[in-house]
This record gives structure tokens, sequence and C-alpha cells, in this order.
């Protein structure tokens, strides 16, 4: 797989709850480490919405598993 980046978009933009958008892995990552509490970002769902961000950004992995791993990780935050 060709590196793609940060600026690379997410599969489908991610709607969160506060009307913030997220269209591209960086936009992800910045909403991990600028709006989540420490505490949400050390949840394992969040650590692994991490690891496959990176992974989709260097090129390693499908941009699509970083998609469901950010909506899986919102869903699960937003449910606390």
């Amino acid at each position: 797989m060709p590196r793609l980046g940060w600026s690379a978009p997410l599969t489908r933009s991610i709607q969160v709850k506060d009307a913030t958008s997220l269209p591209t892995l960086n936009d992800a990552r910045a909403y991990m480490l600028d709006h989540l509490p420490e505490a949400d970002q050390a949840r394992q769902s969040w650590q692994k919405a991490a690891e496959l961000l990176l992974a989709a950004a260097d090129g390693l992995d499908d941009v699509g598993a970083a998609t469901g791993q950010v909506e899986l990780a919102i869903l699960q935050s937003q449910k606390t």
C-alpha cells in the first residue's frame, strides 16, 4: 500500500455529537489528541483507533479499518 499521509480522507466523514466533522485521518487524530480527556484516550477502543490511524497514514493498513474503529470509539465514549 502506498503511504497516504495524514491528509488522506476517511472512507466516510464522521460526525461527532458536538457537530464536529472528521473528514480526514488528521482530523480524527486531532480530535483524539485535542478534544478527548486523557482517561478516554487511554481506553482500549481509542488506543486501537490511534494504532489504525497511524498505520493508515503510513500506508500499512486500510483507511476503512481506521474509520470504523474511530466510529466505534466515539460511540463507546458517548455511552459513558
